[in-house]
């Protein structure tokens, strides 16, 4: 299991993009039309094989508008995990009575589900397979970053976690950890689910009185963009969409 995309929504879609250009070191390395579909528009980054996302609803009445109007504005929107065989989780959602709010199964043999946030809890998840052998590489296939990405990689920085503020802490962490087939641990006053190249930390927060993505902490690999952020950052908290961005 990989998160291998963190999508954000923003209701300025161009200066999220460039907040987040700044701190990862590159720039949008694919725009999907494809996403028009859900009355959106978007932009990604790759850093090291995984993704960001930020889309903005360009229509009135999306589910990305009336998440926003949820949260009280720009927010983690969706995580986007890959697997071997998508096919198990939608079998596992069925039995967690988890509905889907999308699914596709594409020609090439990629299976793609996002399931209800009201379900699943927090934000939308989704659970992908690529129908490649190669799926556990690092740069393998993504069928929703185009073709090019993968000559022009980004190894500035790497996402290292996430972390889920919530009502419940214990209870949102048991219902992932259950449906994503990924062991629970208690970390002081934090549970933690860990998979193969990531960690999603849920911590209580009872201020909004939701659960929400609060945090997304990014592993900087480069001594030099580590310093051009702090000059321009300072001792200040860097947020973007809604989201506290932690450096390490």
């Amino acid at each position: 299991m990989r998160l291998r995309q963190i999508c954000f929504v923003a209701k300025d879609l161009e200066n999220a993009l460039k907040s987040f250009s700044f701190i990862v070191g590159s720039e949008v390395c694919f725009r999907d039309e494809g996403v028009s579909h859900f009355g959106l528009e978007n932009g990604l980054f790759e850093i090291n094989g995984n993704f960001i996302e930020v889309v903005s609803p360009f229509k009135q009445d999306t589910t990305a508008e009336r998440f926003m109007s949820k949260m009280n504005g720009d927010a983690g929107y969706m995580l986007i995990f890959e697997c071997e065989n998508a096919d198990l989780y939608r079998q596992k959602a069925d039995e967690l009575d988890i509905r889907s709010i999308w699914s596709t199964d594409l020609e090439n043999g990629v299976k793609a589900t996002h399931y209800h946030p009201k379900d699943i809890g927090g934000l939308i998840i989704s659970v992908d397979s690529m129908n490649k052998k190669n799926w556990y590489d690092k740069n393998s296939y993504w069928q929703w970053a185009g073709d090019d990405w993968q000559s022009k990689t980004n190894n500035q920085c790497s996402i290292s976690s996430i972390s889920m503020s919530c009502k419940n802490p214990s209870k949102l962490a048991n219902k992932w950890g259950s449906f994503l087939d990924l062991s629970v641990n208690e970390s002081g006053d934090r549970h933690v689910i860990k998979g193969d190249d990531f960690k999603i930390f849920f911590t209580h927060d009872d201020v909004k009185g939701i659960d929400y993505l609060s945090k997304l902490t990014l592993k900087i690999n480069n001594s030099e963009h580590n310093d051009k952020i702090f000059q321009q950052y300072k001792e200040n908290e860097i947020e973007i969409c809604g989201t506290k961005i932690d450096l390490i």
